[in-house]
């Protein structure tokens, strides 16, 4: 009897993230006896799967080594983190930073003034 440990790994994984319609576990065969899981997941989910200090991918892990150890195996589980568009979300900051300068340069009022021009008038 073979064990599918994607099948195992994708059950316990939906049952712990928020959105489990995200989730996407695959196995790469490796050298001889050796596979790879790989998660990927929704990066909100991320910090879910694997927990304080490591604990959640540790326990999964483990549950995975013992139900490959039965039949000679060896199996690693990867949590695969891919953020959501990293550019688009630095360049918003960016604008918001510059039309922050641009408040502060000309003052509330936009006369001319800086705040701190005005008081010492």
């Amino acid at each position: 009897m073979t064990t599918d440990y994607v099948d195992l790994v994708e059950f316990i994984v939906k049952n712990l993230v928020d959105k489990p319609e995200a989730v996407v576990v695959e196995g790469h065969q490796g050298r001889g006896r050796a596979e790879t899981v790989e998660i990927r997941l929704d990066p909100v989910d991320v910090g879910r799967v694997i927990g304080k200090g490591g604990r959640n991918i540790e326990a999964i892990r483990a549950l995975v080594k013992a139900s490959a150890i039965k039949e000679h195996h060896r199996v690693n589980v990867e949590v695969i983190a891919e953020d959501e568009e990293p550019a688009s979300r630095h360049a918003d900051t960016d604008d918001e930073a510059d039309a922050g300068e641009t408040t502060a340069e000309y003052g509330p009022e936009g006369g001319g003034k800086s705040e701190a021009e005005a008081v010492e008038s």
